[in-house]
C-alpha cells in the first residue's frame, strides 16, 4: 500500500472513530498507536497536524497555529499512554474498521 494511501486510510479511520475529534485522554494512546504503524515519525506528525488543522478553523477568535500543533505533538511525545489506554483507543478505532488487534494486545 503506498504511503499516501496508507495515510489517507489512517485519516479516514480516525475520522470514523472520532467524528467529533480526539479527546484529550485519547491523544497520547493514539500517538502511540500511530507510531506502531509503518509511518515514519514525520508522517505521524503530518497525520496529527492534519487532524488538528481540521479543528483549527472552529475557533476564529483564537485559531490553532502550526506552532501550537508542533508544541502539542512535542508535549504528547513525553507521556506514556499505558497499555490499558492504548487497548481502549485501539478498540475504538478497530470498531471503525482499523484492524489493530495485533497492536492492542487483544
Amino acid at each position: 500500500m503506498p504511503v499516501t494511501t496508507l495515510m489517507a486510510s489512517i485519516l479516514n479511520w480516525l475520522r470514523a472513530g472520532y467524528p467529533d475529534g480526539v479527546p484529550g485522554p485519547d491523544q497520547v494512546p493514539l500517538l502511540a498507536l500511530l507510531r506502531a504503524t509503518p509511518l515514519t515519525e514525520e508522517q505521524v506528525q503530518e497525520v496529527v497536524r492534519n487532524i488538528a488543522e481540521v479543528a483549527a478553523p472552529a475557533d476564529i477568535e483564537d485559531p490553532i497555529t502550526r506552532d501550537d500543533i508542533e508544541a502539542s505533538i512535542s508535549e504528547l511525545t513525553n507521556h506514556d499512554a499505558g497499555p490499558e489506554n492504548t487497548a481502549r483507543v485501539a478498540a475504538r478505532l478497530a470498531a471503525a474498521g482499523w484492524p489493530l488487534a495485533d497492536l492492542s494486545g487483544e
